[in-house]
């Protein structure tokens, strides 16, 4: 939703803070419970809500179901990534950037799928009874359907279990181990290691939660999650990583979010005209979304290479998504539009891949998801606050935000570059 649509400023708000809340919640919680619950739960629960929010009859339980169907969304973004990557062999972690293209795709099913009910939509804003504005449900429907197959699928197909790095983290070295000769024996590929050797390696002095012997009280899982957060600043060089990650989703999250919508004011008020019928909107919008998803496929190849590797790439993919953006200003026909929003979601999407991949690499087991999620919260609250920029901006009718954001987005080219950790090639601890 634009910036200059109607219902944005609310909507967004409450999903910013679904999204806030869903990534403390399911980050914090699979650093303490484990990732198989968080994982499963967030996504039948996403499914859930989402089926709810389409059946609502009246705009306050509309905003609840929103609130609670974004935030499980939001709190299975803050796992995903770090459960894929705690299964995969250190020689296909690339394979954790590239992951990120079915973005893409879910967003450009989800585009489709809008376009597709479209017809269904109310067209006169002053005649728009239930009967007539069926679309939004049917899309609400339809698309938490697809995540419920998804989760279902997970739950009693692809049975997910624990990973052993976390199980090890926590201490339960006996369930670590039988995890990784579970894999063994399903693949047949021979493993020598055997729970002794395990045993030996060393022994986890951080605290950890154990529900059997620590119970589920609020002071003990607050006091293991300070633990956790703890471990994200535990050194120097550890403090130093920790708060660039957190910066680069500060950063990206307000200066994106702001740009890319605060774009189509100033195009409009240079003389330009992006389209405003239905058709081009989606036509437009699809494009960018299916072109999206090459992205993370670019990146995935350009982690790999030794002289760019993650941050590398980060770097290469900010300054080249911010000329891109400062391109953009120039557009003005439905041409010109499809065809720099389309530049723009590609080049985005190499940054946001490997940055999104690169959090859970740098961040150790036991405290891993409580980073992620703390670092997506940083790009929730920054983001939360285009509107005000763009409430600024129409009240002043500067075009100030939009250069701004822009340089900032080339910025985190320098962010990248200071970060103290290179995981490529390397297995994540």
């Amino acid at each position: 939703m634009r910036l200059d649509s109607p219902g944005y400023p609310i909507h967004t708000e409450i999903s910013y803070g679904a999204l806030i809340i869903g990534g403390i919640v399911f980050g914090f919680g699979s650093d303490i419970i484990g990732r198989k619950l968080c994982f499963n739960s967030s996504l039948i629960l996403c499914a859930t809500f989402g089926m709810v929010t389409g059946g609502t009859s009246s705009y306050a339980m509309y905003c609840i179901f929103l609130f609670l169907s974004t935030a499980c969304a939001g709190g299975n973004l803050a796992i995903d990534v770090s459960v894929f990557m705690e299964y995969l062999p250190s020689k296909y972690q690339y394979l954790n950037t590239a992951m990120a293209a079915w973005w893409g795709v879910g967003q450009t099913i989800a585009n489709l799928l809008a376009w597709a009910f479209s017809s269904f939509f109310c067209s006169d804003p002053t005649n728009c009874t239930s009967k007539l504005n069926r679309g939004w449900r049917y899309c609400w429907y339809v698309n938490s359907a697809i995540v419920l197959i998804a989760g279902l699928v997970r739950l009693f197909v692809l049975n997910l279990d624990e990973t052993p790095k976390f199980l090890v983290s926590v201490g339960r070295d006996e369930e670590a181990y039988e995890s990784i000769m579970k894999i063994s024996r399903k693949y047949n590929r021979p493993c020598s290691l055997t729970l002794e050797q395990l045993k030996e390696c060393s022994e986890i002095k951080h605290e950890y939660y154990n529900y059997e012997k620590d119970g589920s009280s609020i002071s003990v899982l607050w006091k293991v999650t300070k633990a956790n957060v703890k471990i994200l600043f535990s050194s120097k060089v550890v403090i130093r990583s920790t708060t660039l990650i957190f910066l680069s989703w500060l950063f990206i999250g307000i200066a994106y979010n702001t740009f890319y919508n605060f774009l189509y004011i100033y195009i409009s008020k240079h003389g330009g005209n992006t389209g405003d019928s239905t058709y081009i909107t989606y036509r437009n919008s699809s494009i960018a979304n299916l072109v999206g998803i090459f992205g993370p496929i670019l990146a995935g190849f350009l982690v790999m290479i030794p002289k760019l590797g993650r941050r590398g790439t980060m770097a290469v993919s900010a300054l080249a998504s911010m000329a891109i953006l400062f391109g953009y200003t120039t557009v003005r026909t439905p041409a010109g539009d499809a065809g720099f929003s389309s530049a723009t979601y590609f080049f985005v999407n190499v940054y946001y891949s490997v940055l999104y991949a690169y959090t859970p690499e740098v961040f150790p087991t036991r405290a891993r998801t409580t980073g992620v999620g703390l670092a997506l919260v940083a790009c929730r609250v920054s983001g939360a606050f285009a509107p005000v920029v763009y409430w600024y901006g129409q009240q002043t009718g500067t075009s100030v935000p939009i250069w701004v954001c822009g340089a900032v987005i080339g910025c985190l080219s320098i962010l990248a570059a200071l970060m103290p950790f290179e995981p490529t090639k390397l297995r994540s601890v």
